[in-house]
């Protein structure tokens, strides 16, 4: 995983009853000449890409990086954690990172409507500070949404240290004015 050019998010699925059921990476691995998933979270993150398999996290820092590669992932990991194809649409919340962008809700929402969730709510709060802060919302909460979707990372500074540091090494060795490198470091985040 040193080698990858991405930091995958952690994903943790949350059953009304029985607590967290699962927790994986955002990895899928697949074929290059036909696009075939053959692995996902856990079993992804230990394959060795070639020239032939490559893996990739359609869930990059929490954001959707990859549409289609996002709705296999969300369908595998909630068919996964319900343990098979559930009779009734179930309604899902989703905890995502703050800083998600509008459209990138919309593009999660229409994911988990393809991998057969039924209601679903999008936040930018942290289920554990939502459960601290606001015990009753949260119980009313679990309640109406009875599989819940945590997208977190580990260490969300460990990425931008890395970007801010290879932002600067490049603005050295190119002798980049300071006004750009503000501008990059602005860009870079968003």
């Amino acid at each position: 995983m040193s080698n990858r050019n991405f930091e995958p998010a952690d994903i943790a699925i949350h059953l009304h009853g029985k607590g967290m059921v699962l927790k994986e990476k955002s990895l899928v691995a697949f074929r290059a000449e036909d696009k075939k998933i053959v692995a996902f979270g856990a079993e992804a993150e230990h394959i060795r890409e070639n020239g032939n398999i490559r893996v990739i996290s359609p869930l990059r820092q929490g954001m959707i990086a990859d549409y289609v590669a996002t709705v296999h992932l969300f369908s595998h990991l909630l068919h996964k954690a319900w343990g098979k194809k559930p009779f009734f649409k179930p309604p899902v919340a989703v905890c995502v990172p703050k800083g998600i962008t509008e459209v990138e809700k919309k593009a999660m929402e229409d994911a988990l409507y393809q991998s057969r969730a039924g209601k679903i709510m999008i936040s930018d709060i942290p289920w554990s500070q939502l459960a601290s802060e606001q015990p009753e919302e949260f119980s009313k909460l679990c309640a109406k949404y009875t599989t819940i979707i945590e997208i977190t990372k580990e260490d969300p500074e460990s990425y931008i240290k890395e970007e801010l540091a290879g932002i600067l090494q490049y603005a050295r060795q190119e002798g980049v004015c300071a006004e750009r490198i503000a501008e990059l470091l602005r860009t870079s985040s968003r």
